[in-house]
């Protein structure tokens, strides 16, 4: 592993992030100080282009396994449908939120926001059915973030440095992540998410588009 070899791997973790002592976003162009902000994920395999709308915000076609930035809202209450399902969610100003259309139903998850510039963000999404899923390192010995149950999140702000990575079911691993190139101030997600009987690991560098 690049970059680890003066400091002992346990460098890498710190406690995980509370929701409710985020007040201000280290990514992303300035907006509405009001405004919540919400990204959207097709985990539809049947649905190879999803296109949803909350009031007045429309979000781009997604192909599946797509991943929208987040988008600036209006506080308010939205109805989401897709793929045969619905839910509501009602963002609050200031706050993030990923909204996963999968075959099982639409899934609504607050993420705290990142807001230590000189540090690295890691989220890890299980929308499978596995019943914890595990981000550790490539060779399973150091975890990262662990425990993660279906249709939920688990996040950690961690030093920036080189470092792969993988998910894991237990000893089992589940798909490799590899080096996301984490940098001061960025965000990453990695989601597990099932298309028929296999599952599939994505990841991607969080993003706010300005409107």
């Amino acid at each position: 592993m690049r970059g680890l070899a003066a400091f002992p791997l346990i460098a890498l973790l710190a406690a995980p992030i509370s929701a409710s002592a985020q007040t201000r976003s280290v990514y992303g162009p300035e907006v509405p100080g009001s405004s919540a902000f919400v990204r959207v994920v097709n985990a539809l395999p049947a649905v190879p282009s999803l296109a949803l709308e909350l009031g007045a915000t429309e979000f781009a076609p997604l192909p599946f396994a797509g991943v929208s930035p987040y988008r600036p809202v209006t506080p308010d209450i939205y109805q989401v449908e897709a793929g045969g399902s619905a839910a509501e969610i009602i963002p609050k100003s200031g706050t993030y939120y990923t909204v996963v259309c999968g075959p099982k139903g639409i899934t609504v998850l607050e993420d705290p926001a990142h807001v230590d510039p000189a540090r690295a963000q890691v989220f890890l999404y299980n929308m499978s059915s596995l019943p914890a899923l595990d981000l550790k390192t490539a060779d399973g010995k150091t975890a990262v973030i662990s425990g993660v149950r279906p249709g939920a999140s688990g996040v950690k702000v961690v030093n920036a440095v080189s470092v792969s990575l993988a998910v894991w079911n237990g000893a089992t691993r589940v798909g490799a992540v590899g080096d996301l190139g984490l940098a001061r101030g960025s965000s990453f997600s990695v989601f597990v998410l099932t298309s028929g009987s296999a599952l599939r690991v994505i990841a991607v560098k969080a993003t706010v588009a300005a409107k």
